[in-house]
């Protein structure tokens, strides 16, 4: 194939992974200030996931959307791992960073098959350890790892920083802010959140986020190489697909197609099909149009392959049963009481953590911020999945948001009549701490805010003793246990400073398996 035509190839492929980023990020961003019944399709990239179907098929209940996974799997077995390199968003970031890092070096860098072999081995260790019921594949596949970044890190800095700048632009008297005053109403319409989202852990989730971009400065593609489980995936697949790269007789050995190869091959030499994300940069960078596609049964030519080895493969198998088995033997796991409160729709715990991929969408859904990711409250099996934070919002009561877009119904969907009706826990009065009891001040201000219709928290008048020794009435707080639903409105907005009155708990909290 010749540059000219090799260059329509890679503009092409350039052109896909900018349509498929931009439709990341505007399915994203909309989910958080879309209206219900508006909500965009955010489960599209996981529903192309073959590692959410297997999640899927293991979760007991199967979701037919995850069939569109069979489109890719049977494409891979055509043309190779082009998923990677073509359609995957978080690719796409890595392709651009490897460009801004790319320098020319006389001396082509070897393959390093060390490196290409872990991400192979990190795939056994997890698809072995989710047929345990230790569901961590969102650790590290693309598209929760992406979510949950942009979600947590990303969009709630990026509105900061650009809150802050349009806003002191729009304050000049000058030229300048006569500028920069309508992209900042623009952007407040559009973009900008009026309350600045804040979320737990944004460091962790953002130095791993912007560090495996960074890598990729050092050595291409790291993260697709490397740490990827969906790459690895893909690679397996593409080992067998028809399509293959092969050098004519053209060819003058001067091995430039290794110039820009994302894992430092080339068709020349060291060819792997399986990490091949046909990227066409070889075809380019070819100065005798030696290159060609070629089809081939899988079975045909040589086709070198990385050797995992069988005790590469047996030490990865065997800590997947070690990673299995940890979490399933803590005191936690039996612990009858816990500290946190799971999103409305969460379905049992043990189910829960079976679906959960920990992609942070119920994160950027919800209008009130109260959705955060777990640190270790849930356990190290537990990290990066959703609690329902009261000291950082409330659960809106005329709200679903957060049940319509988990793209794997860890979450069960709810209708916003039953999403009213379900009970996240309970809310408990502190008597030390409250203005009613242990000031004997009059506040109502929960009661006020309390959205159940019959009102779970309500008022009653007590004769208490004043400073002075005088009898007075007062209206103390109480819980209706039963008609509270735990949104833990009243948490949000009690007026103490130092800690609220009056706190939500697990307490009855409504977890039993919506699907039966």
């Amino acid at each position: 194939m010749d540059s000219k035509r090799g260059k329509r190839l890679q503009r092409l492929r350039i052109f896909s992974q900018v349509l498929f980023i931009w439709i990341f990020f505007y399915l994203l961003v909309k989910s958080g200030g879309a209206e219900i019944a508006h909500l965009p399709q955010t489960g599209l990239f996981f529903y192309l996931d073959p590692l959410f179907l297997w999640v899927n098929l293991l979760s007991g209940r199967f979701l037919h959307a995850f069939l569109l996974a069979l489109i890719p799997l049977f494409l891979t077995l055509v043309l190779g791992r082009f998923f990677c390199g073509w359609v995957c968003p978080l690719g796409g970031l890595h392709q651009f960073f490897s460009w801004l890092g790319w320098r020319r070096s006389r001396k082509k860098a070897s393959v390093a098959h060390g490196p290409l072999r872990l991400k192979y081995l990190l795939l056994i260790v997890l698809l072995i350890a989710s047929l345990f019921a230790s569901q961590l594949l969102g650790w590290l596949d693309p598209f929760s790892l992406l979510t949950r970044s942009v979600a947590t890190v990303v969009l709630p800095g990026g509105n900061f920083l650009l809150q802050h700048a349009l806003q002191s632009g729009g304050q000049d008297a000058g030229w300048a802010g006569k500028a920069v005053r309508p992209l900042y109403e623009f952007s407040r319409r559009s973009l900008l959140t009026v309350r600045q989202r804040t979320f737990l852990q944004p460091a962790a989730i953002g130095l791993l986020f912007f560090g495996l971009l960074l890598l990729n400065l050092r050595r291409r593609r790291f993260f697709c190489n490397s740490l990827c489980p969906l790459g690895a995936f893909y690679g397996f697949l593409a080992r067998f697909s028809l399509l293959r790269l092969a050098v004519n007789e053209k060819c003058r050995k001067c091995n430039a197609c290794a110039d820009h190869c994302t894992y430092n091959g080339s068709p020349y030499q060291d060819y792997l099909k399986s990490e091949c994300v046909l990227c066409g940069n070889c075809l380019v960078d070819c100065p005798a149009a030696a290159i060609d596609f070629r089809i081939q049964l899988p079975g045909a030519g040589k086709r070198p392959a990385l050797d995992l080895g069988r005790r590469r493969l047996l030490g990865a198998a065997g800590c997947g049963l070690v990673v299995a088995a940890l979490p399933q033997v803590a005191v936690s796991r039996q612990a009858k009481a816990h500290p946190f409160i799971r999103p409305p729709g969460a379905v049992a715990e043990k189910e829960f953590l079976k679906k959960c991929v920990r992609c942070g969408a119920c994160m950027q859904a919800c209008p009130t911020n109260a959705v955060q990711p777990a640190v270790f409250q849930a356990g190290l099996e537990g990290l990066w999945t959703p609690l329902l934070l009261p000291a950082s919002g409330y659960c809106e009561y005329e709200c679903n948001r957060c049940t319509q877009v988990c793209p794997t119904h860890a979450l069960a969907s709810l209708t916003l009549e039953e999403k009213k009706q379900f009970k996240i826990g309970t809310a408990v009065v502190n008597r030390s701490t409250c203005y009613t009891y242990a000031d004997g001040y009059n506040c109502a201000v929960c009661e006020e805010h309390c959205p159940v219709p019959e009102k779970a928290i309500r008022l009653r008048a007590v004769e208490v003793q004043g400073f002075r020794g005088r009898l007075k009435k007062v209206d103390q707080v109480y819980v209706v246990p039963d008609l509270c639903i735990g949104c833990g409105i009243c948490e949000s907005v009690c007026p103490r400073t130092d800690a609220p009155a009056i706190r939500v708990g697990a307490e009855e909290e409504q977890r039993e398996n919506p699907y039966g």
